[in-house]
């Protein structure tokens, strides 16, 4: 039975916004590899992830369930214990599972690791991974290990890998040659020299950096090579597939865990402390022609998490609840089957932003970003609740990039929309932890500022330490 069901192959490109790709409508040349897949797969045009960071975008997807349920966000930066994963599922379904997994925020530290065969993080390391600890980090060696760990792997039984790759995520520094390929023809040296140092997201979030539109243009273009970067990799790790002659026997799936402001709106740079299309609108592409029509586009709204019971139905596996009421499988929506009406993302207060901030600029006052967003989206329009107080209501057919705040005019359909998203919040199971920090080295808050968060009333702190959490 095992050798009757196809291999999964999970690619992630973190920060990948949907706009900057070719197949999505960007006019530059940036993704040939996603090109190809999407003409021979399906491409889902209005995915929306769940979150607006990595953990949670992370955390759904292993998960199959919305930020309220895993809990996983910049104010409790873990993921709820007892929820089924991805991996558990599929191992229990008979796959082999191997991850790759080079981001602290997918990782074991934060509980991402469940199910996982063959596993390697740089700090936990499960079965015999195919690198060393200390290479996790470097994408040609993760590519060359994908390569060998599919010549030692179980081939009686079908795989499911995972990894990711960087390059779209600020800071930009891409190679030369995709550099100039997308760089304007008349940048010089150092208008170059000047973007290139002075990239700095949370100085831009404590307004002390700002770009003139020359130097966003320049930004853009560095984005676009990293973007271009990032393909490359996807493509060497999908020939190592062609090479052993698995290509046509695994579904391929590459989508992002988020996307980034890009200059949209404040805080300017980076993917915290905003909901705007630019960060949730991400791509999501799946190929495997004995299930999807080649070229299928689905117009309909997809969320991220889907792939939990896209890869379920695929191996042949019951969806685990909680994932049951909240992921939704891409097979059926291909078939223009069960698609959802309106999406959910939410981003939680960011406790991290606040305090990343303070440790530079310790008398920025943070508390104007002390509010927590949900986005209610559908194909057409786009409710955002605000616990400020600030809601939005914005025509996305008309201002993909949300920059026209329509919420006085449309006032009645804005309460409409919020009375729509309360009633599947309330259908949701929900969890709440407190505030808690990471405890990963160099990335965990420091007790001097979370102690003056908390007496500023911005940092609740949990009182009954979770057993499993890291202290």
């Amino acid at each position: 039975m095992a050798k009757t069901r196809p291999n999964i192959l999970l690619l992630v490109a973190d920060t990948q916004r949907a706009a900057n790709l070719h197949c999505y409508g960007h006019p530059a040349e940036t993704s040939p590899t996603w090109d190809a897949i999407a003409a021979q797969g399906v491409l889902c045009e209005q995915n929306i992830s769940p979150g607006i960071w990595s953990l949670p975008g992370y955390a759904s997807m292993f998960t199959g369930v919305h930020v309220a349920t895993h809990r996983g966000d910049a104010d409790y930066e873990y993921v709820a214990r007892g929820l089924p994963m991805l991996a558990e599922v599929l191992s229990a379904a008979g796959y082999q599972t191997c991850g790759l997994m080079p981001n602290t925020w997918g990782s074991s530290v934060v509980g991402l690791d469940g199910g996982f065969e063959v596993y390697e993080d740089g700090v936990t390391t499960a079965g015999e991974p195919p690198l060393a600890r200390e290479e996790i980090g470097n994408d040609q060696a993760r590519i060359e290990a994908v390569g060998n760990w599919l010549d030692t792997r179980d081939d009686g039984r079908p795989f499911f890998l995972f990894t990711i790759f960087g390059d779209p995520h600020a800071t930009y520094h891409p190679p030369e040659h995709h550099m100039r390929e997308f760089l304007p023809e008349d940048v010089t040296d150092e208008e170059l020299r000047v973007v290139l140092d002075e990239q700095d997201v949370i100085a831009m979030h404590a307004e002390d950096l700002k770009f003139d539109e020359r130097q966003w243009q320049i930004l853009f273009a560095l984005n676009d090579a990293c973007v271009r970067t990032c393909d490359d990799k996807f493509a060497a790790v999908l020939q190592h597939l062609r090479d052993r002659e698995l290509f046509e026997d695994t579904v391929v799936i590459l989508t992002s865990d988020h996307g980034d402001v890009m200059g949209d709106r404040p805080p300017w740079w980076g993917h915290l402390a905003e909901i705007c299309d630019s960060l949730i609108h991400v791509p999501l592409i799946v190929r495997y022609p004995r299930l999807f029509e080649p070229g299928t586009r689905i117009s309909g709204i997809t969320q991220t998490h889907d792939i939990f019971a896209t890869c379920c139905e695929i191996a042949g596996a019951t969806v685990p609840m909680p994932a049951r009421d909240q992921s939704h499988s891409l097979i059926a929506a291909a078939r223009g089957e069960g698609l959802r009406r309106f999406a959910l993302a939410e981003a939680y207060k960011p406790v991290q932003v606040m305090e990343r901030i303070l440790r530079r600029y310790p008398n920025f006052d943070v508390r104007r970003y002390n509010y927590s967003l949900k986005a209610w989206r559908s194909t057409t329009e786009k409710y955002v609740w605000r616990s400020d107080g600030r809601d939005e209501y914005y025509r996305v057919d008309e201002d993909p990039w949300n920059r026209s705040n329509l919420i006085e005019s449309h006032e009645r359909r804005a309460r409409a929309l919020q009375e729509m998203m309360l009633e599947f919040l309330l259908g949701l199971d929900r969890n709440e932890f407190g505030d808690l920090q990471s405890a990963w080295p160099g990335k965990a808050a420091r007790p001097e500022i979370a102690a003056k968060l908390q007496a500023l009333g911005l940092y609740r702190r949990v009182l009954d330490w979770p057993d499993w959490a890291p202290r």
